[in-house]
């Protein structure tokens, strides 16, 4: 399919992002979008747009936060995790965590 850049009228390539923020607080990985070669803007078809949508209800359904105080133990920092979260996700002790700093006011945690 062929799309066109509305602003430059560019034809724009087809990429895959690794990660993309339709709502606030909800990243997506690994996401189909056409980006303007010149602009760099991204063009979604109607397809991408409406599985882009459904991805972000699926992680809506289970999107929930807390706020923690950072607390220290030995020579580290600490944030405890709620019983509410470990529940839910299945967390138990000696699982690792992979820790990923977005910028200077996001940490995205992965559990392997």
């Amino acid at each position: 399919m062929k799309m066109i850049c509305t602003k430059c009228k560019q034809e724009a390539k087809k990429v895959v992002l690794d990660s993309y923020e339709h709502e606030r607080g909800i990243k997506l990985k690994d996401v189909e979008a056409y980006e303007c070669p010149k602009c760099h803007e991204f063009i979604f078809t109607e397809k991408q747009m409406e599985e882009i949508e459904k991805r972000t209800e699926a992680i809506k359904v289970h999107n929930f936060s807390f706020e923690r105080k950072i607390t220290v133990s030995g020579r580290s920092l600490v944030i405890n995790i709620p019983e509410d979260i470990t529940r839910h996700m299945k967390l138990v002790k000696g699982m690792r965590a992979r820790l990923t700093p977005i910028d200077d006011k996001e940490l995205l945690i992965e559990i392997k």
